[in-house]
């Protein structure tokens, strides 16, 4: 919040990490009150209204409603390693833990606000924390955050303090002096300590998306009577994701909303994604009104999966848009063209590792491995809605000079049938209590979409870059998948590999180390 006293949370899936010491308790303080004047909670079968709270200009005064308790908020708890507990309609104090943790141990716990139980509209108030007497609450390994209060000037990009101790490490060795030089040695080494501060950062995943996995695990799960609704919050997509690289994530989903202003059907009605991604709240909820700032939030690498609910709308209500197919998805990528250039030139104009070192003082540490700018994949939507005009988009964003933005083919990773059966087996499912039936990811869609995902992402993501598999950055830019090409494309590759042996081995072609002929493919 404006005033630091409170942080909120106002996406699904937001959640908030906290590592303690010498403590047998931990107790949460939430804004959040069950006497709460707001709208009632939708049902679990309520589609999400198209219709916005009229607000107006809210602003940040401390009787201004963004400082109101909001209702009760059912949130997820882990405990270390453990699995998550349930919290459902959580206010007030609320207890993770009672006398049961180790005093002498740390433990680190996350909170998770899935909002699924009312359709992303919920609001997570934290206060603060109660812990025993002398208790102590640690810093999370890699974040942004100092040991000391004292050095919290360093986060400010407009910081006096910013590179002082190294320009005065400069100003001492131009006048030679053997005490000065020991203290550049002190700056020297203090340098060193900024390079593996680098080295140990946590990076960071945004993905923005029309289609939340969460959203449909909880159907899924409400529908073959698996986990509760609650668990389906960590259990899409995005958030399988982030975990996977153990990287901080966060992700702008809105079930249904279109890219396009004004979407017919569309969630949110008639902002798009692209006004939503620049606020600090969803549509309907009373942070709309609110900018989001950039300054400390910046991503390794940016995923963007949108087209789906766009598709849906230009099929259902082609009559009432009265506009040729080609007419809309020209309107389409025009307006995806133009959100990817402001995320470049308004949120994101820097790398997070650039912000960092330049923050630090020690421009020059910087690896040849980051990229200039922020990674953007464009995904392919799983079931091909809108696939050549998401392939179009990055042909003209890189025409424009920008090359650190992709286009991610995702043809062959799913199953495209889908079913209203309770298989698992499936990769999708129809959703029939929908006000229009639409399909889903199922349970085993959402694990397989993070599976593929993070082979692509593993190179910018992953502690030990060395480690993940090679792809060449042609891969990225994708193609249709045409099997008739497929065997093709493999005897040209064996071709290549024939050559490459005959010419460093001095094999003959023909033959593989003196075997029978080949036309085994490289992995």
């Amino acid at each position: 919040t404006p005033n630091q006293l409170r942080k909120d949370g106002t996406f699904p899936g937001a959640y908030f990490d906290i590592k303690v010491t010498n403590t047998t308790s931990l107790l949460l303080s939430l804004r959040n009150s069950p006497q709460a004047s707001q709208p009632p909670l939708p049902t679990l079968m309520t589609e999400p209204t198209t219709t916005l709270l009229n607000n107006g200009h809210l602003s940040f005064k401390p009787n201004s409603a963004i400082n109101k308790p909001a209702r009760p908020i059912s949130l997820l708890a882990r405990l270390d390693q453990e699995e998550y507990v349930l919290l459902p309609n959580a206010s007030g104090l609320v207890a993770i833990c009672s006398g049961s943790l180790q005093r002498d141990a740390e433990h680190n716990i996350r909170i998770v606000a899935p909002m699924t139980e009312d359709n992303g509209k919920g609001i997570v108030q934290l206060e603060g924390i109660w812990l025993d007497k002398g208790a102590h609450i640690e810093r999370i390994e890699g974040t942004l955050l100092n040991d000391h209060s004292s050095d919290e000037d360093l986060l400010s990009a407009e910081s006096d303090q910013v590179g002082k101790k190294h320009n005065a490490g400069l100003t001492r060795l131009l006048k030679g002096s053997i005490h000065d030089v020991e203290a550049v040695h002190q700056d020297v080494l203090q340098e060193d300590k900024g390079v593996q501060d680098f080295r140990n950062r946590r990076k960071r995943l945004e993905i923005i998306t029309d289609t939340p996995g969460s959203y449909g695990s909880r159907r899924y799960a409400m529908r073959t009577g698996g986990a509760d609704g609650l668990l389906a919050g960590v259990m899409g997509w995005e958030y399988l994701l982030g975990e996977m690289f153990s990287v901080d994530h966060v992700s702008t989903g809105i079930d249904g909303m279109c890219l396009t202003q004004d979407c017919i059907g569309g969630t949110g009605r008639p902002d798009g994604i692209g006004d939503i991604f620049f606020r600090t709240g969803p549509p309907g909820s009373i942070y709309m009104e609110h900018p989001w700032l950039f300054n400390n939030d910046v991503p390794d690498v940016l995923v963007i999966n949108i087209g789906n609910s766009d598709k849906a709308s230009f099929d259902l209500y082609a009559s009432e848009y009265n506009k040729t197919a080609w007419d809309l998805a020209e309107r389409f990528e025009n307006t995806y063209v133009s959100f990817v250039k402001a995320i470049r030139k308004l949120a994101y104009p820097k790398h997070p590792a650039t912000i960092q070192s330049e923050r630090s003082g020690y421009r020059t540490y910087v690896p040849n491995s980051v990229p200039a700018s922020v990674p953007i994949f464009i995904v392919r939507p799983f079931r091909g809605e809108l696939e050549h005009s998401t392939q179009n988009i990055v042909d003209r964003l890189r025409a424009d000079g920008d090359e650190a933005v992709f286009w991610l083919d995702t043809s062959g990773w799913l199953d495209p049938r889908s079913t209203s059966s309770s298989s698992s087996n499936e990769d999708f499912y129809t959703d029939d209590h929908a006000e229009v039936p639409k399909w889903r990811l199922s349970q085993r869609g959402n694990q397989r979409v993070a599976i593929f995902l993070h082979m692509h992402l593993c190179r910018y993501l992953a502690r030990d870059g060395e480690k993940c598999p090679f792809l060449p950055t042609e891969v990225y830019q994708g193609k249709v998948f045409d099997p008739t090409e497929r065997d093709f494309e493999r005897y040209v590759e064996g071709e290549k590999e024939r050559k490459l042996r005959s010419l460093f081995w001095g094999e003959k072609e023909g033959t593989v180390g003196g075997e029978a002929p080949t036309t085994t493919a490289r992995a």
